[in-house]
């Protein structure tokens, strides 16, 4: 099959066979917001955000589904999955339902987060693993064991602020995708859409595009030859 072909969206159907594996957490300095918008040290602005999120559940399951159909493997694939900026994982356990082989690993950079994810995804003890660090500093991509057949984020990255910090996270994320993998960004587009696809092809990223636009929020990627 083609490289353009292989990633082609498809809709399939699948169970939710669980593996055993080993939970990893590794602890980090205090992460700040360079614009104060949130505290993510705080259990509680932890829990309440979450739970905001929480109620916008249908409104993400489009989003995820979406994410979902561009992986370019098959539902009973055995993929490892780099969540970036996961929170406490909406999205990485929304993949691990749709690819039931799948294993993944959590990216996030607040402890109180990553605690929150480990209680939400206990069930799934085995397939999923947390990295506690902060892809706003530089050498971030060092502290996960890839490379990884498909990286995802979710309303992640734009929280650094800094452009010139995006496009240093879309360079390091670049060296975690195998060949023939893909990286896939939900996320505001601060600054353009027109920027952001020109920072992931500088990248190194091929057959770049939006795959939904929704305006101030948009799904844009990549693949890896």
């Amino acid at each position: 099959m083609g490289f353009v072909a292989r990633h082609r969206l498809r809709v399939e159907k699948r169970g939710d066979n669980f593996s055993l594996a080993k939970l990893l957490e590794e602890r980090m300095p205090r992460i700040t917001d360079p614009w104060d918008h949130h505290d993510w040290d705080s259990k509680k602005y932890v829990a309440d955000w979450a739970a905001g999120q929480d109620e916008r559940e249908a409104e993400r399951r489009e989003v995820f589904e979406l994410i979902a159909r561009t992986l370019p493997y098959e539902r009973d694939a055995a993929i490892n999955i780099l969540d970036l900026g996961a929170g406490y994982g909406a999205l990485c356990q929304f993949l691990l339902a749709r690819f039931s082989n799948a294993t993944a690993v959590c990216q996030d950079g607040s402890e109180e987060m990553v605690k929150l994810g480990r209680e939400r995804m206990a069930r799934l003890n085995g397939r999923v693993k947390f990295v506690l660090c902060d892809f706003s500093k530089s050498g971030w991509s060092r502290k996960l064991k890839g490379p990884f057949d498909a990286v995802v984020s979710s309303i992640a990255i734009h929280n650094v602020r800094s452009h010139e910090t995006i496009r240093a996270i879309y360079r390091e994320t670049f060296s975690l995708v195998k060949p023939g993998g893909c990286f896939v960004n939900f996320d505001r587009m601060t600054p353009s859409l027109k920027q952001q696809t020109k920072w992931l092809t500088e990248a190194g990223f091929e057959n770049v595009q939006c795959f939904r636009d929704g305006g101030r929020r948009a799904i844009v990627g990549g693949f890896r030859r």
